[in-house]
C-alpha cells in the first residue's frame, strides 16, 4: 500500500475511486467459560493469493438474487431498513439475506425455522452438505432452498455491528456491513474453505495478539475494530442486544511527517479512540497532533 501511494503522491495525482461493491460479513460468536470467543478465518499463504496470512471474518458480496422469492419470519425488510437505518428497504434486506447466506455457505450455519416456529438446531445431514455445495455453485438459490423444505428465514439472528467502506485507495473497495451471529443451539461451525485456508474459534483478544506484521501476521483494520470492540463484550447476550451506530465508517488515508496513516474521526471509531491498527498503530484525527512513535501504513 505505501509503495502505491508514494507513487500518487510523486505524481501529484490520486487513483480514481472505484465504486464500493456491498458485501456482508459473518461474526459468529459464542460464550465460554474464559469469556466470548468469534469465528475467525486466516487466510492460506498458497500462492496466487493476493491476501496471505491474513486475518478475516467470512463475507459475501450482495447478490439480488439473495432476496428473491426468500421466505421470512419476524423481520421483513422494512425491519431490516429500521435497523441499518436505510431508506432503501430491498438493500436493507439484501444486506441481511447476504449474511444469511455466508452462514449457510461458508459456515454451515441456518439461520431459519421450521412450521412450528421452532429455530432450526442441526443442518449435520447430506441434505444441508447438498444444499450448501448448491449455494457455493450457483446452482440454488437460498430463497429457494429454504421454501423447498418448509422453513423460514429469521433474519432477526444476526445484529448489525459495524459498517465499514474500504479507503479510495485500495484497488478492489467494498461497503462491508459486518454481523453478529450467534450460532443457533444445536447447530455448530463447519467451515468450508475454497482456498485452504484456517478457521477456528479464538478468544478477540487473541485474534489481535496473533496479528502481527513483523511475522507476516496481518489484520485488517475493520478486522481490528470488530475484535477490539468485542473483546470488551462480556457475553453473547450483551452483543446481540447492544444497538449499535452502524452508519458507515469513512477511513482517509493522510500523510504525516512523511509516514501514511489511516485517520478515522473520532466518532467513527466505535472501539475507542485512537486504537485500531493496520500494520501499526493508527490514529484518529485530533490524536495526530499529539501522538508519538506513530507506525505508518503496511508496505
Amino acid at each position: 500500500m505505501s509503495k502505491l501511494l508514494n507513487l500518487f503522491a510523486s505524481g501529484e495525482t490520486v487513483p480514481t475511486p472505484s465504486v464500493p461493491i456491498p458485501a456482508a460479513a459473518v461474526v459468529c460468536v459464542r460464550d465460554t467459560p474464559g469469556g466470548i470467543q468469534v469465528f475467525v478465518t486466516r487466510q492460506a499463504d498458497a500462492p496466487g493469493l493476493t491476501d496471505k496470512n491474513r486475518w478475516a471474518f467470512p463475507s459475501a458480496e450482495l447478490h439480488p438474487e439473495d432476496v428473491h422469492h426468500v421466505p421470512l419470519a419476524v423481520w421483513g425488510a422494512d425491519k431490516c431498513a429500521q435497523v441499518l437505518r436505510m431508506d432503501n428497504t430491498t438493500k436493507a434486506l439484501n444486506y441481511f439475506a447476504t449474511a444469511a447466506r455466508a452462514a449457510l455457505e461458508l459456515l454451515g450455519v441456518l439461520l431459519a425455522e421450521d412450521v412450528d416456529g421452532q429455530i432450526i438446531s442441526s443442518t449435520d445431514t447430506p441434505l444441508w452438505e447438498d444444499s450448501r455445495h448448491k449455494l457455493v455453485t450457483g446452482r440454488a438459490r437460498l430463497g429457494q432452498l429454504v421454501a423447498e423444505r418448509d422453513l423460514k428465514m429469521r433474519l432477526d439472528l444476526l445484529s448489525p455491528w459495524m459498517r465499514w467502506v474500504n479507503t479510495p485507495w485500495q484497488l478492489r473497495r467494498h461497503d462491508t456491513i459486518f454481523f453478529i451471529c450467534a450460532v443457533p443451539h444445536g447447530q455448530t461451525v463447519s467451515f468450508r474453505s475454497v482456498n485452504e485456508s484456517w478457521g477456528g474459534w479464538m478468544a478477540p483478544v487473541k485474534v489481535l495478539e496473533n496479528a502481527d506484521p513483523e511475522h507476516a501476521e496481518y489484520i485488517s483494520a475493520a478486522t481490528r475494530l470488530v475484535c477490539e470492540s468485542l473483546a470488551r463484550t462480556p457475553t453473547v447476550g450483551s452483543a446481540m442486544a447492544r444497538v449499535r451506530d452502524v452508519s458507515p465508517i469513512l477511513p482517509e488515508i493522510v500523510r504525516h511527517d512523511d509516514q501514511w496513516w489511516v485517520s478515522l474521526s473520532d466518532r467513527a471509531d466505535p472501539s475507542e479512540r485512537g486504537r485500531i491498527r493496520d500494520v501499526g498503530k493508527v490514529v484518529t484525527e485530533s490524536d495526530l497532533e499529539k501522538s508519538s512513535g506513530l507506525f505508518g501504513v503496511e508496505s
